[in-house]
């Protein structure tokens, strides 16, 4: 009888352990998954970029896409401009970022084709490719 309850106040004595184990590990995978979107959304998403001046627009062959070009100028002697290149579907009136040619000030915008557009020599499937100019 005396083992039995040695024995189960030995595992009472464990659960605080545990209980507090998992409170830090969680506490942690929270902080850190809240740390990684932060640095996402900042430093990696195409979606939270400058807006920027308008400064040139071009249409697809097929008048399907229209594609606008913003200059980005953070501010400051040390930040060097850069071109924020925003898609537009025309029938749905869909908008998506699709380049960010960082440390640019110009643009030269050449469609090749229906669905492929060349942006200072990036060629671009407007469908699915972006470029990030961070990513280099």
């Amino acid at each position: 009888m005396e083992l039995y309850i040695e024995g189960e106040l030995e595992e009472h004595r464990k659960l605080p352990h545990r209980k507090v184990l998992f409170a830090i590990l969680a506490v942690l995978l929270a902080t850190g998954i809240t740390i990684g979107y932060i640095v996402y959304t900042h430093f990696y998403s195409m979606n939270h970029l400058p807006k920027g001046n308008w400064f040139q627009s071009s249409a697809s062959p097929n008048q399907a896409y229209n594609l606008n070009l913003y200059r980005v100028n953070k501010g400051g002697g040390t930040n060097s401009p850069s071109v924020r290149g925003e898609l537009t579907t025309v029938a749905t009136g869909e908008r998506k970022n699709i380049y960010w040619g960082y440390e640019e000030e110009h643009a030269k915008i050449e469609w090749q084709d229906k669905y492929h557009v060349s942006i200072n020599n990036n060629v671009l499937d407007v469908r699915t490719d972006i470029y990030d100019g961070r990513r280099e």
